[in-house]
């Protein structure tokens, strides 16, 4: 067994305890916005101090960028997807609930990195963060999936995310029937009409 005292131990503490304020980082910041968030609360939820929080992340934008992370949103079957099956595997994978938590790496609790992304898009100091993951790591998968790197992907892209996070707004967050999970899962109609409005998103 590994000692606490040892180099070897010493780290494993400070992955755990690293990645404890991590998850206790993306708990807070998926049920309120950033400004709503402090340190302190977050040290309480990771049972370390606030001091600790900031020798780990140094700021508190630096720990919701962490938060946030790098994961790709973007269900993979979608780059394999035909194009004119586009609109109808996306409005099934959102109304039957295609959007479960990806994984947090190793040490850290599963997220939904586009909850975060809503609940934080109004503070200006949190904006920078979420513009920046959203060009780096949402728009690029799905300008993918319209095989072109070019801007006319781009712009479909761009705009089928929109689309998504005001689904995700009304549905999931504000709980709007029939965008909610629990109205959207029994809605034959609704996931047509989406799929027609995808589909024509991906082909403008």
């Amino acid at each position: 067994m590994t000692s606490s005292g040892t180099p070897a131990g010493r780290r494993e503490r400070a992955a755990a305890t690293r990645a404890a304020i991590l998850s206790a980082a993306r708990e807070a910041f998926s049920e309120r916005s950033y400004d709503d968030v402090g340190l302190r609360e977050v040290a309480g939820r990771a049972g370390v101090t606030a001091a600790m929080v900031n020798r780990y992340f140094g700021t508190k934008q630096e720990l919701f960028r962490e938060a946030v992370g790098t994961e790709d949103p973007t269900p993979p079957q979608l780059s394999s997807t035909p194009r004119e099956e586009f609109g109808r595997e996306l409005a099934a994978l959102l109304v039957r609930g295609g959007h479960a938590p990806r994984p947090g790496g190793p040490d850290a609790a599963p997220h939904d990195p586009l909850v975060l992304l809503l609940r934080s898009a109004g503070s200006a100091t949190a904006r920078p963060v979420l513009r920046e993951y959203v060009e780096r790591s949402v728009v690029p998968p799905l300008t993918a999936c319209f095989g072109a790197d070019d801007d006319a992907a781009r712009e479909r892209a761009v705009l089928v995310l929109a689309l998504l996070l005001g689904t995700d707004v009304l549905g999931r967050m504000l709980g709007v029937a029939p965008l909610d999970p629990a109205s959207a899962a029994g809605s034959p109609a609704l996931e047509r009409v989406l799929a027609g409005v995808l589909q024509a998103a991906a082909d403008s």
